[in-house]
């Protein structure tokens, strides 16, 4: 769950979230989609969450070749 990844990552905030996206080849991309999506979007606009951490990694075997996440916090 994302919690247990914020967990793992020494991350001790009492709410967390998470977008995930992939094969989206620009953050601009990956935004506009995570704003057309209500779930991510809620994410995205939620005014409790005040820390946020985000990442991307390649994998050229994968079939999305590209993946995206935020995670969003509050402590």
């Amino acid at each position: 769950t994302p919690g247990d990844r914020a967990e793992l990552a020494g991350y001790a905030g009492g709410q967390v979230g998470e977008n995930i996206a992939a094969a989206l080849p620009t953050p601009r991309k990956v935004v506009d989609g995570w704003l057309a999506s209500p779930g991510h979007c809620a994410n995205l606009m939620n005014p409790r969450f005040s820390e946020l951490g985000a990442a991307y990694a390649v994998d050229p075997q994968s079939d999305a070749g590209i993946y995206w996440t935020a995670l969003f916090g509050a402590p």
